[in-house]
């Protein structure tokens, strides 16, 4: 059996992760927007993908508490501008 401390550092780690992933998912996307190239879309799309997965383990790990939504409601504002632009 895992400890708390275990528990929650694992927990803190998920988020920590999150956090990075709809980051650079919004700059990707800012890049995007920048400089419309075929490859910042795609590297877009791809960081994209990746902080969606970020958000489902997140979920899994913590559940749907307030910062996890936050961060949601973040990447679907960053995964809405990119729709617009490709």
């Amino acid at each position: 059996m895992e400890k708390h401390s275990d528990v929650s550092w694992k927990e803190d780690q998920v988020m920590v992760q999150l956090h990075h992933s709809v980051d650079h998912a919004a700059e990707a996307v800012g890049q995007a927007y920048t400089n419309p190239t075929k490859e910042r879309i795609n590297d877009a799309f791809e960081k994209i993908e990746k902080a969606e997965r970020s958000c489902k383990n997140a979920i899994e790990s913590r559940g749907s508490s307030e910062p996890v939504l936050e961060l949601q409601t973040k990447l679907a504002k960053s995964k809405d501008e990119l729709n617009q632009l490709h």
